[in-house]
């Protein structure tokens, strides 16, 4: 592979993490806000288009002044850390992550947990403070604590926002990205059972990992092509779940969401609100992160800021859509109003490039 390329891929395994968490951060202080019309009585017309980093319910000393990120990007790196110790040591990856996840539970009940390998991240104290958990990781992470299966039928976005590390380590290794698909979908599964978290994970994990190796040195990304990557991950997602009972309804929702991008006659935050849902559940944290890439294929800030500004799951829609955003456009097209001031930006380099070893 020549170097520039090497160089483009690191740039967009960086773009996709930090893109992420700067999502995650900029939607975190309006994700239980109910409308649109909340959200622009209280930043203006054209709703959040900053870090708000007042967090007037957090206790001063929790505060940082920096752009906080949630839940989102903590069990992300997460992610990362269980699948790069897998990797290293030559164990399964599933497991490795599933014993990172209990890590991070620990941070969330402050109870310090022993697992397979000592975690790094859970020494971080920023990294051990309740963002606004999923109650779905929290109840089946302590029930596989406790030695018990986790029951549930969620089809929450908790597994979808947090699989961005698998298809960037796909990318940069060359694995099929059926595996890869497959392997997101396994590690939603983790702790959440619905079929349609399953498919939402790996039809994202797809999206991610093409457009992470796509040839777009000088961010040629069009619509069109974006559309291209989103069919044919809508068919790797169908071969790696082939048996799954809500494929046909999962890929008329992506598909609804890319016809809905080239309707002008409605805002975003309409398209969003009316037509797609709230991101409460995974398959609609995805529609709309397509839907926001399709309008905004260019732009990294004005993708974000409409992926953020609607009455539902913000800061989930945010993170996914800044995980495929910055696969096509790169950390180099990140505004640095969005980099100077977010939370462990550091560490979250430190991690991209990990993966894109």
């Amino acid at each position: 592979m020549a170097n520039k390329n090497i160089q483009n891929i690191q740039d967009k395994v960086r773009g996709s993490l930090v893109g992420g968490a700067v999502g995650d951060a900029l939607g975190y202080p309006v994700e239980f806000v109910y409308s649109f019309s909340q959200i622009k009585a209280k930043y203006g017309e054209g709703g959040i288009q900053g870090y708000d980093m007042s967090y007037p319910w957090l206790p001063e000393h929790l505060r940082h002044y920096k752009a906080l990120f949630s839940d989102d990007t903590q069990m992300t790196l997460y992610t990362a850390e269980g699948l790069l110790w897998a990797v290293k040591n030559g164990e399964p990856v599933v497991p490795m992550i599933c014993n990172a996840y209990i890590y991070w539970l620990g941070g969330q009940i402050n109870t310090k947990f022993k697992g397979v390998y000592p975690s790094k991240l859970a020494q971080i104290d920023e990294l051990n403070q309740r963002r606004a958990p999923g109650q779905t990781c929290i109840s089946a992470l302590t029930s596989i604590r406790s030695g018990s299966e986790p029951s549930n039928n969620s089809k929450g976005c908790g597994g979808i926002m947090r699989i961005a590390p698998i298809a960037l380590f796909g990318a940069v290794h060359s694995c099929p990205v059926e595996q890869i698909a497959r392997l997101a979908g396994e590690v939603a599964e983790i702790t959440h059972l619905h079929p349609m978290s399953t498919l939402a994970s790996a039809c994202a994990a797809a999206i991610i990992q093409q457009c992470v190796l796509f040839d777009n040195t000088d961010n040629n990304m069009t619509a069109e092509d974006f559309v291209r990557i989103v069919e044919s991950s809508l068919d790797v997602t169908a071969t790696a779940f082939p048996d799954a009972p809500c494929l046909s309804e999962f890929n008329d929702l992506i598909r609804k969401a890319v016809n809905l991008s080239g309707n002008t006659e409605l805002e975003d935050w309409q398209a969003i609100e009316n037509v797609l849902g709230g991101g409460w559940v995974a398959e609609e944290t995805l529609a709309i992160a397509v839907f926001c890439i399709l309008r905004h294929i260019g732009d990294f800030k004005a993708c974000i800021v409409s992926s953020v500004n609607h009455g539902g799951d913000s800061d989930s829609t945010g993170a996914v859509a800044g995980n495929i955003i910055g696969a096509i456009l790169g950390y180099g097209a990140i505004p640095e109003e969005f980099i100077q001031n977010l939370q462990l930006k550091e560490l979250l380099i430190q991690t991209a490039d990990s993966l894109a070893k």
